[in-house]
């Protein structure tokens, strides 16, 4: 087993549904790169938890400032001001260091500040699920994305939706990428920019398209038409499925179920 990126485009159209039940079908680890909002773990039940928290430098201002405001104009980010003496804003700073290192009365010190915690959950079937959790306000995702990736060797990657940042780096270094769509105006919008990200990015990818059949008229056909060339995979809607949604609790035993009743 490689590292499986599952990305989209649009959010919600199944990416987390198919990264859970490929991790528990194969029984490999599973991580969760969506640190600003992860849900992964409400569909395990975890027998074991240990948590780390993750902290990132930053610049302090000392004594020796004299609000000369070389600092202020060597920041790429803007994250300094100068009224009177430097202030930092430490949302903004990306830990470049440049200002400590460049500051000529050395009037900045590094300090650490809490960004977020990474969380390891020991499912009762042996899977391990590791996710990060942003610290509320935070305005980056990237640096604890890359500290929670830290930890894969490999396994199936539950990545943020978009294709921004945070979306970029979780598939950075992924073995192949599975691209989640829907036949919907909006996924097929965001799709074409996804499938721009992993090709510029030269990741092998293929597009499973979820929830094929929904009563969308003049969504399917483009897309398809679009896709063709493309490695695809059709997964169909099935109305009657809704329903169980609203009937099952989280940690469902559905995917890890499906080795007896298939007797595989």
């Amino acid at each position: 087993m490689k590292r499986i990126a599952i990305a989209s485009g649009k959010g919600g159209t199944g990416k987390t549904t198919v990264a859970i039940n490929l991790a528990i079908f194969n029984g490999v680890d599973l991580f969760d790169l969506d640190v600003e909002e992860p849900n992964d773990h409400l569909f395990f039940k975890s027998k074991k938890v240990e948590i780390r928290e993750v902290f990132r430098k930053v610049p302090a201002v000392n004594d020796n400032c004299n609000g000369c405001g070389y600092c202020k104009d060597i920041c790429e980010y803007k994250a300094i001001v100068v009224i009177d003496k430097a202030r930092v804003f430490p949302e903004v700073c990306h830990s470049c260091g440049a200002c400590i290192y460049l500051c000529p009365e050395k009037a900045l010190n590094e300090k650490d500040r809490l960004i977020g915690r990474i969380i390891r959950a020991y499912h009762e079937n042996g899977i391990k699920l590791t996710y990060g959790m942003l610290e509320i306000g935070e305005v980056s995702a990237v640096p604890l994305i890359r500290e929670v990736k830290k930890e894969i060797k490999h396994g199936i990657l539950d990545c943020p939706p978009g294709t921004s940042c945070p979306m970029v780096e979780s598939v950075r270094d992924a073995d192949s990428v599975i691209l989640i769509a829907e036949p919907t105006p909006f996924s097929l919008h965001d799709l074409k920019i996804a499938v721009d990200v992993v090709e510029k990015l030269n990741l092998d990818y293929v597009v499973v398209l979820n929830k094929y059949g929904l009563p969308f008229d003049g969504v399917e056909k483009p897309l398809l038409k679009w896709l063709k060339g493309r490695d695809k995979l059709r997964i169909k809607y099935l109305p009657h499925l809704l329903g169980y949604f609203t009937a099952c609790s989280y940690d469902s035993m559905a995917p890890s179920s499906h080795r007896q009743v298939h007797g595989l």
